[in-house]
């Protein structure tokens, strides 16, 4: 098991980088792309993913982060097996937090999953993590791609109509 002891940027940049020589065994288990139309970052996880490739594969999410500063994510974790609650507790302590303070705004993330992995998600978070200054980081979970979609549309608009 990986363990990361570091703090905030630290945590990607001591261990990965984008240009890591070993970034080819993500190809099979993250996707990415931007589209700039809907202004929506989508993150697709597949199969299984160690500690180390998870990492690794937050390091190029945070790229796409620090290039298009994205307020809408869709997140689909359907097809991606469990992970380890260290390697979970490590994405709510050091890459939200870092994503807040990148985009500087609210950011909403519709996550996409099975309902069995509903709860060991849900319990694990305390909130803190997904506050910065004034902007919240609102993550919530759907079934389906499409209903997610809708919300981001809608999260998007009143957001939008508050500023």
């Amino acid at each position: 098991m990986y363990t990361d002891n570091l703090m905030g940027a630290n945590a990607f940049g001591k261990h990965f980088s984008v240009n890591d020589q070993h970034r080819s065994v993500l190809q099979e288990q993250l996707r990415l792309a931007y589209n700039h139309e809907e202004e929506t970052l989508y993150i697709k996880w597949e199969g299984e993913v160690s500690s180390s490739e998870l990492r690794q594969g937050y390091a190029h999410i945070m790229n796409m982060v620090h290039t298009y500063k994205p307020q809408k994510w869709i997140m689909d974790l359907q097809s991606r097996l469990a992970i380890e609650k260290e390697d979970q507790q490590w994405v709510f302590k050091y890459v939200f937090p870092q994503v807040l303070r990148t985009v500087n705004k609210n950011v909403f993330v519709a996550i996409v999953m099975p309902v069995f992995a509903y709860n060991s998600v849900v319990n694990e978070i305390d909130g803190d993590e997904l506050i910065d200054g004034d902007n919240f980081m609102i993550i919530h979970h759907f079934l389906y791609k499409e209903e997610s979609r809708r919300w981001l549309h809608e999260m998007a608009e009143t957001d939008l109509k508050m500023a």
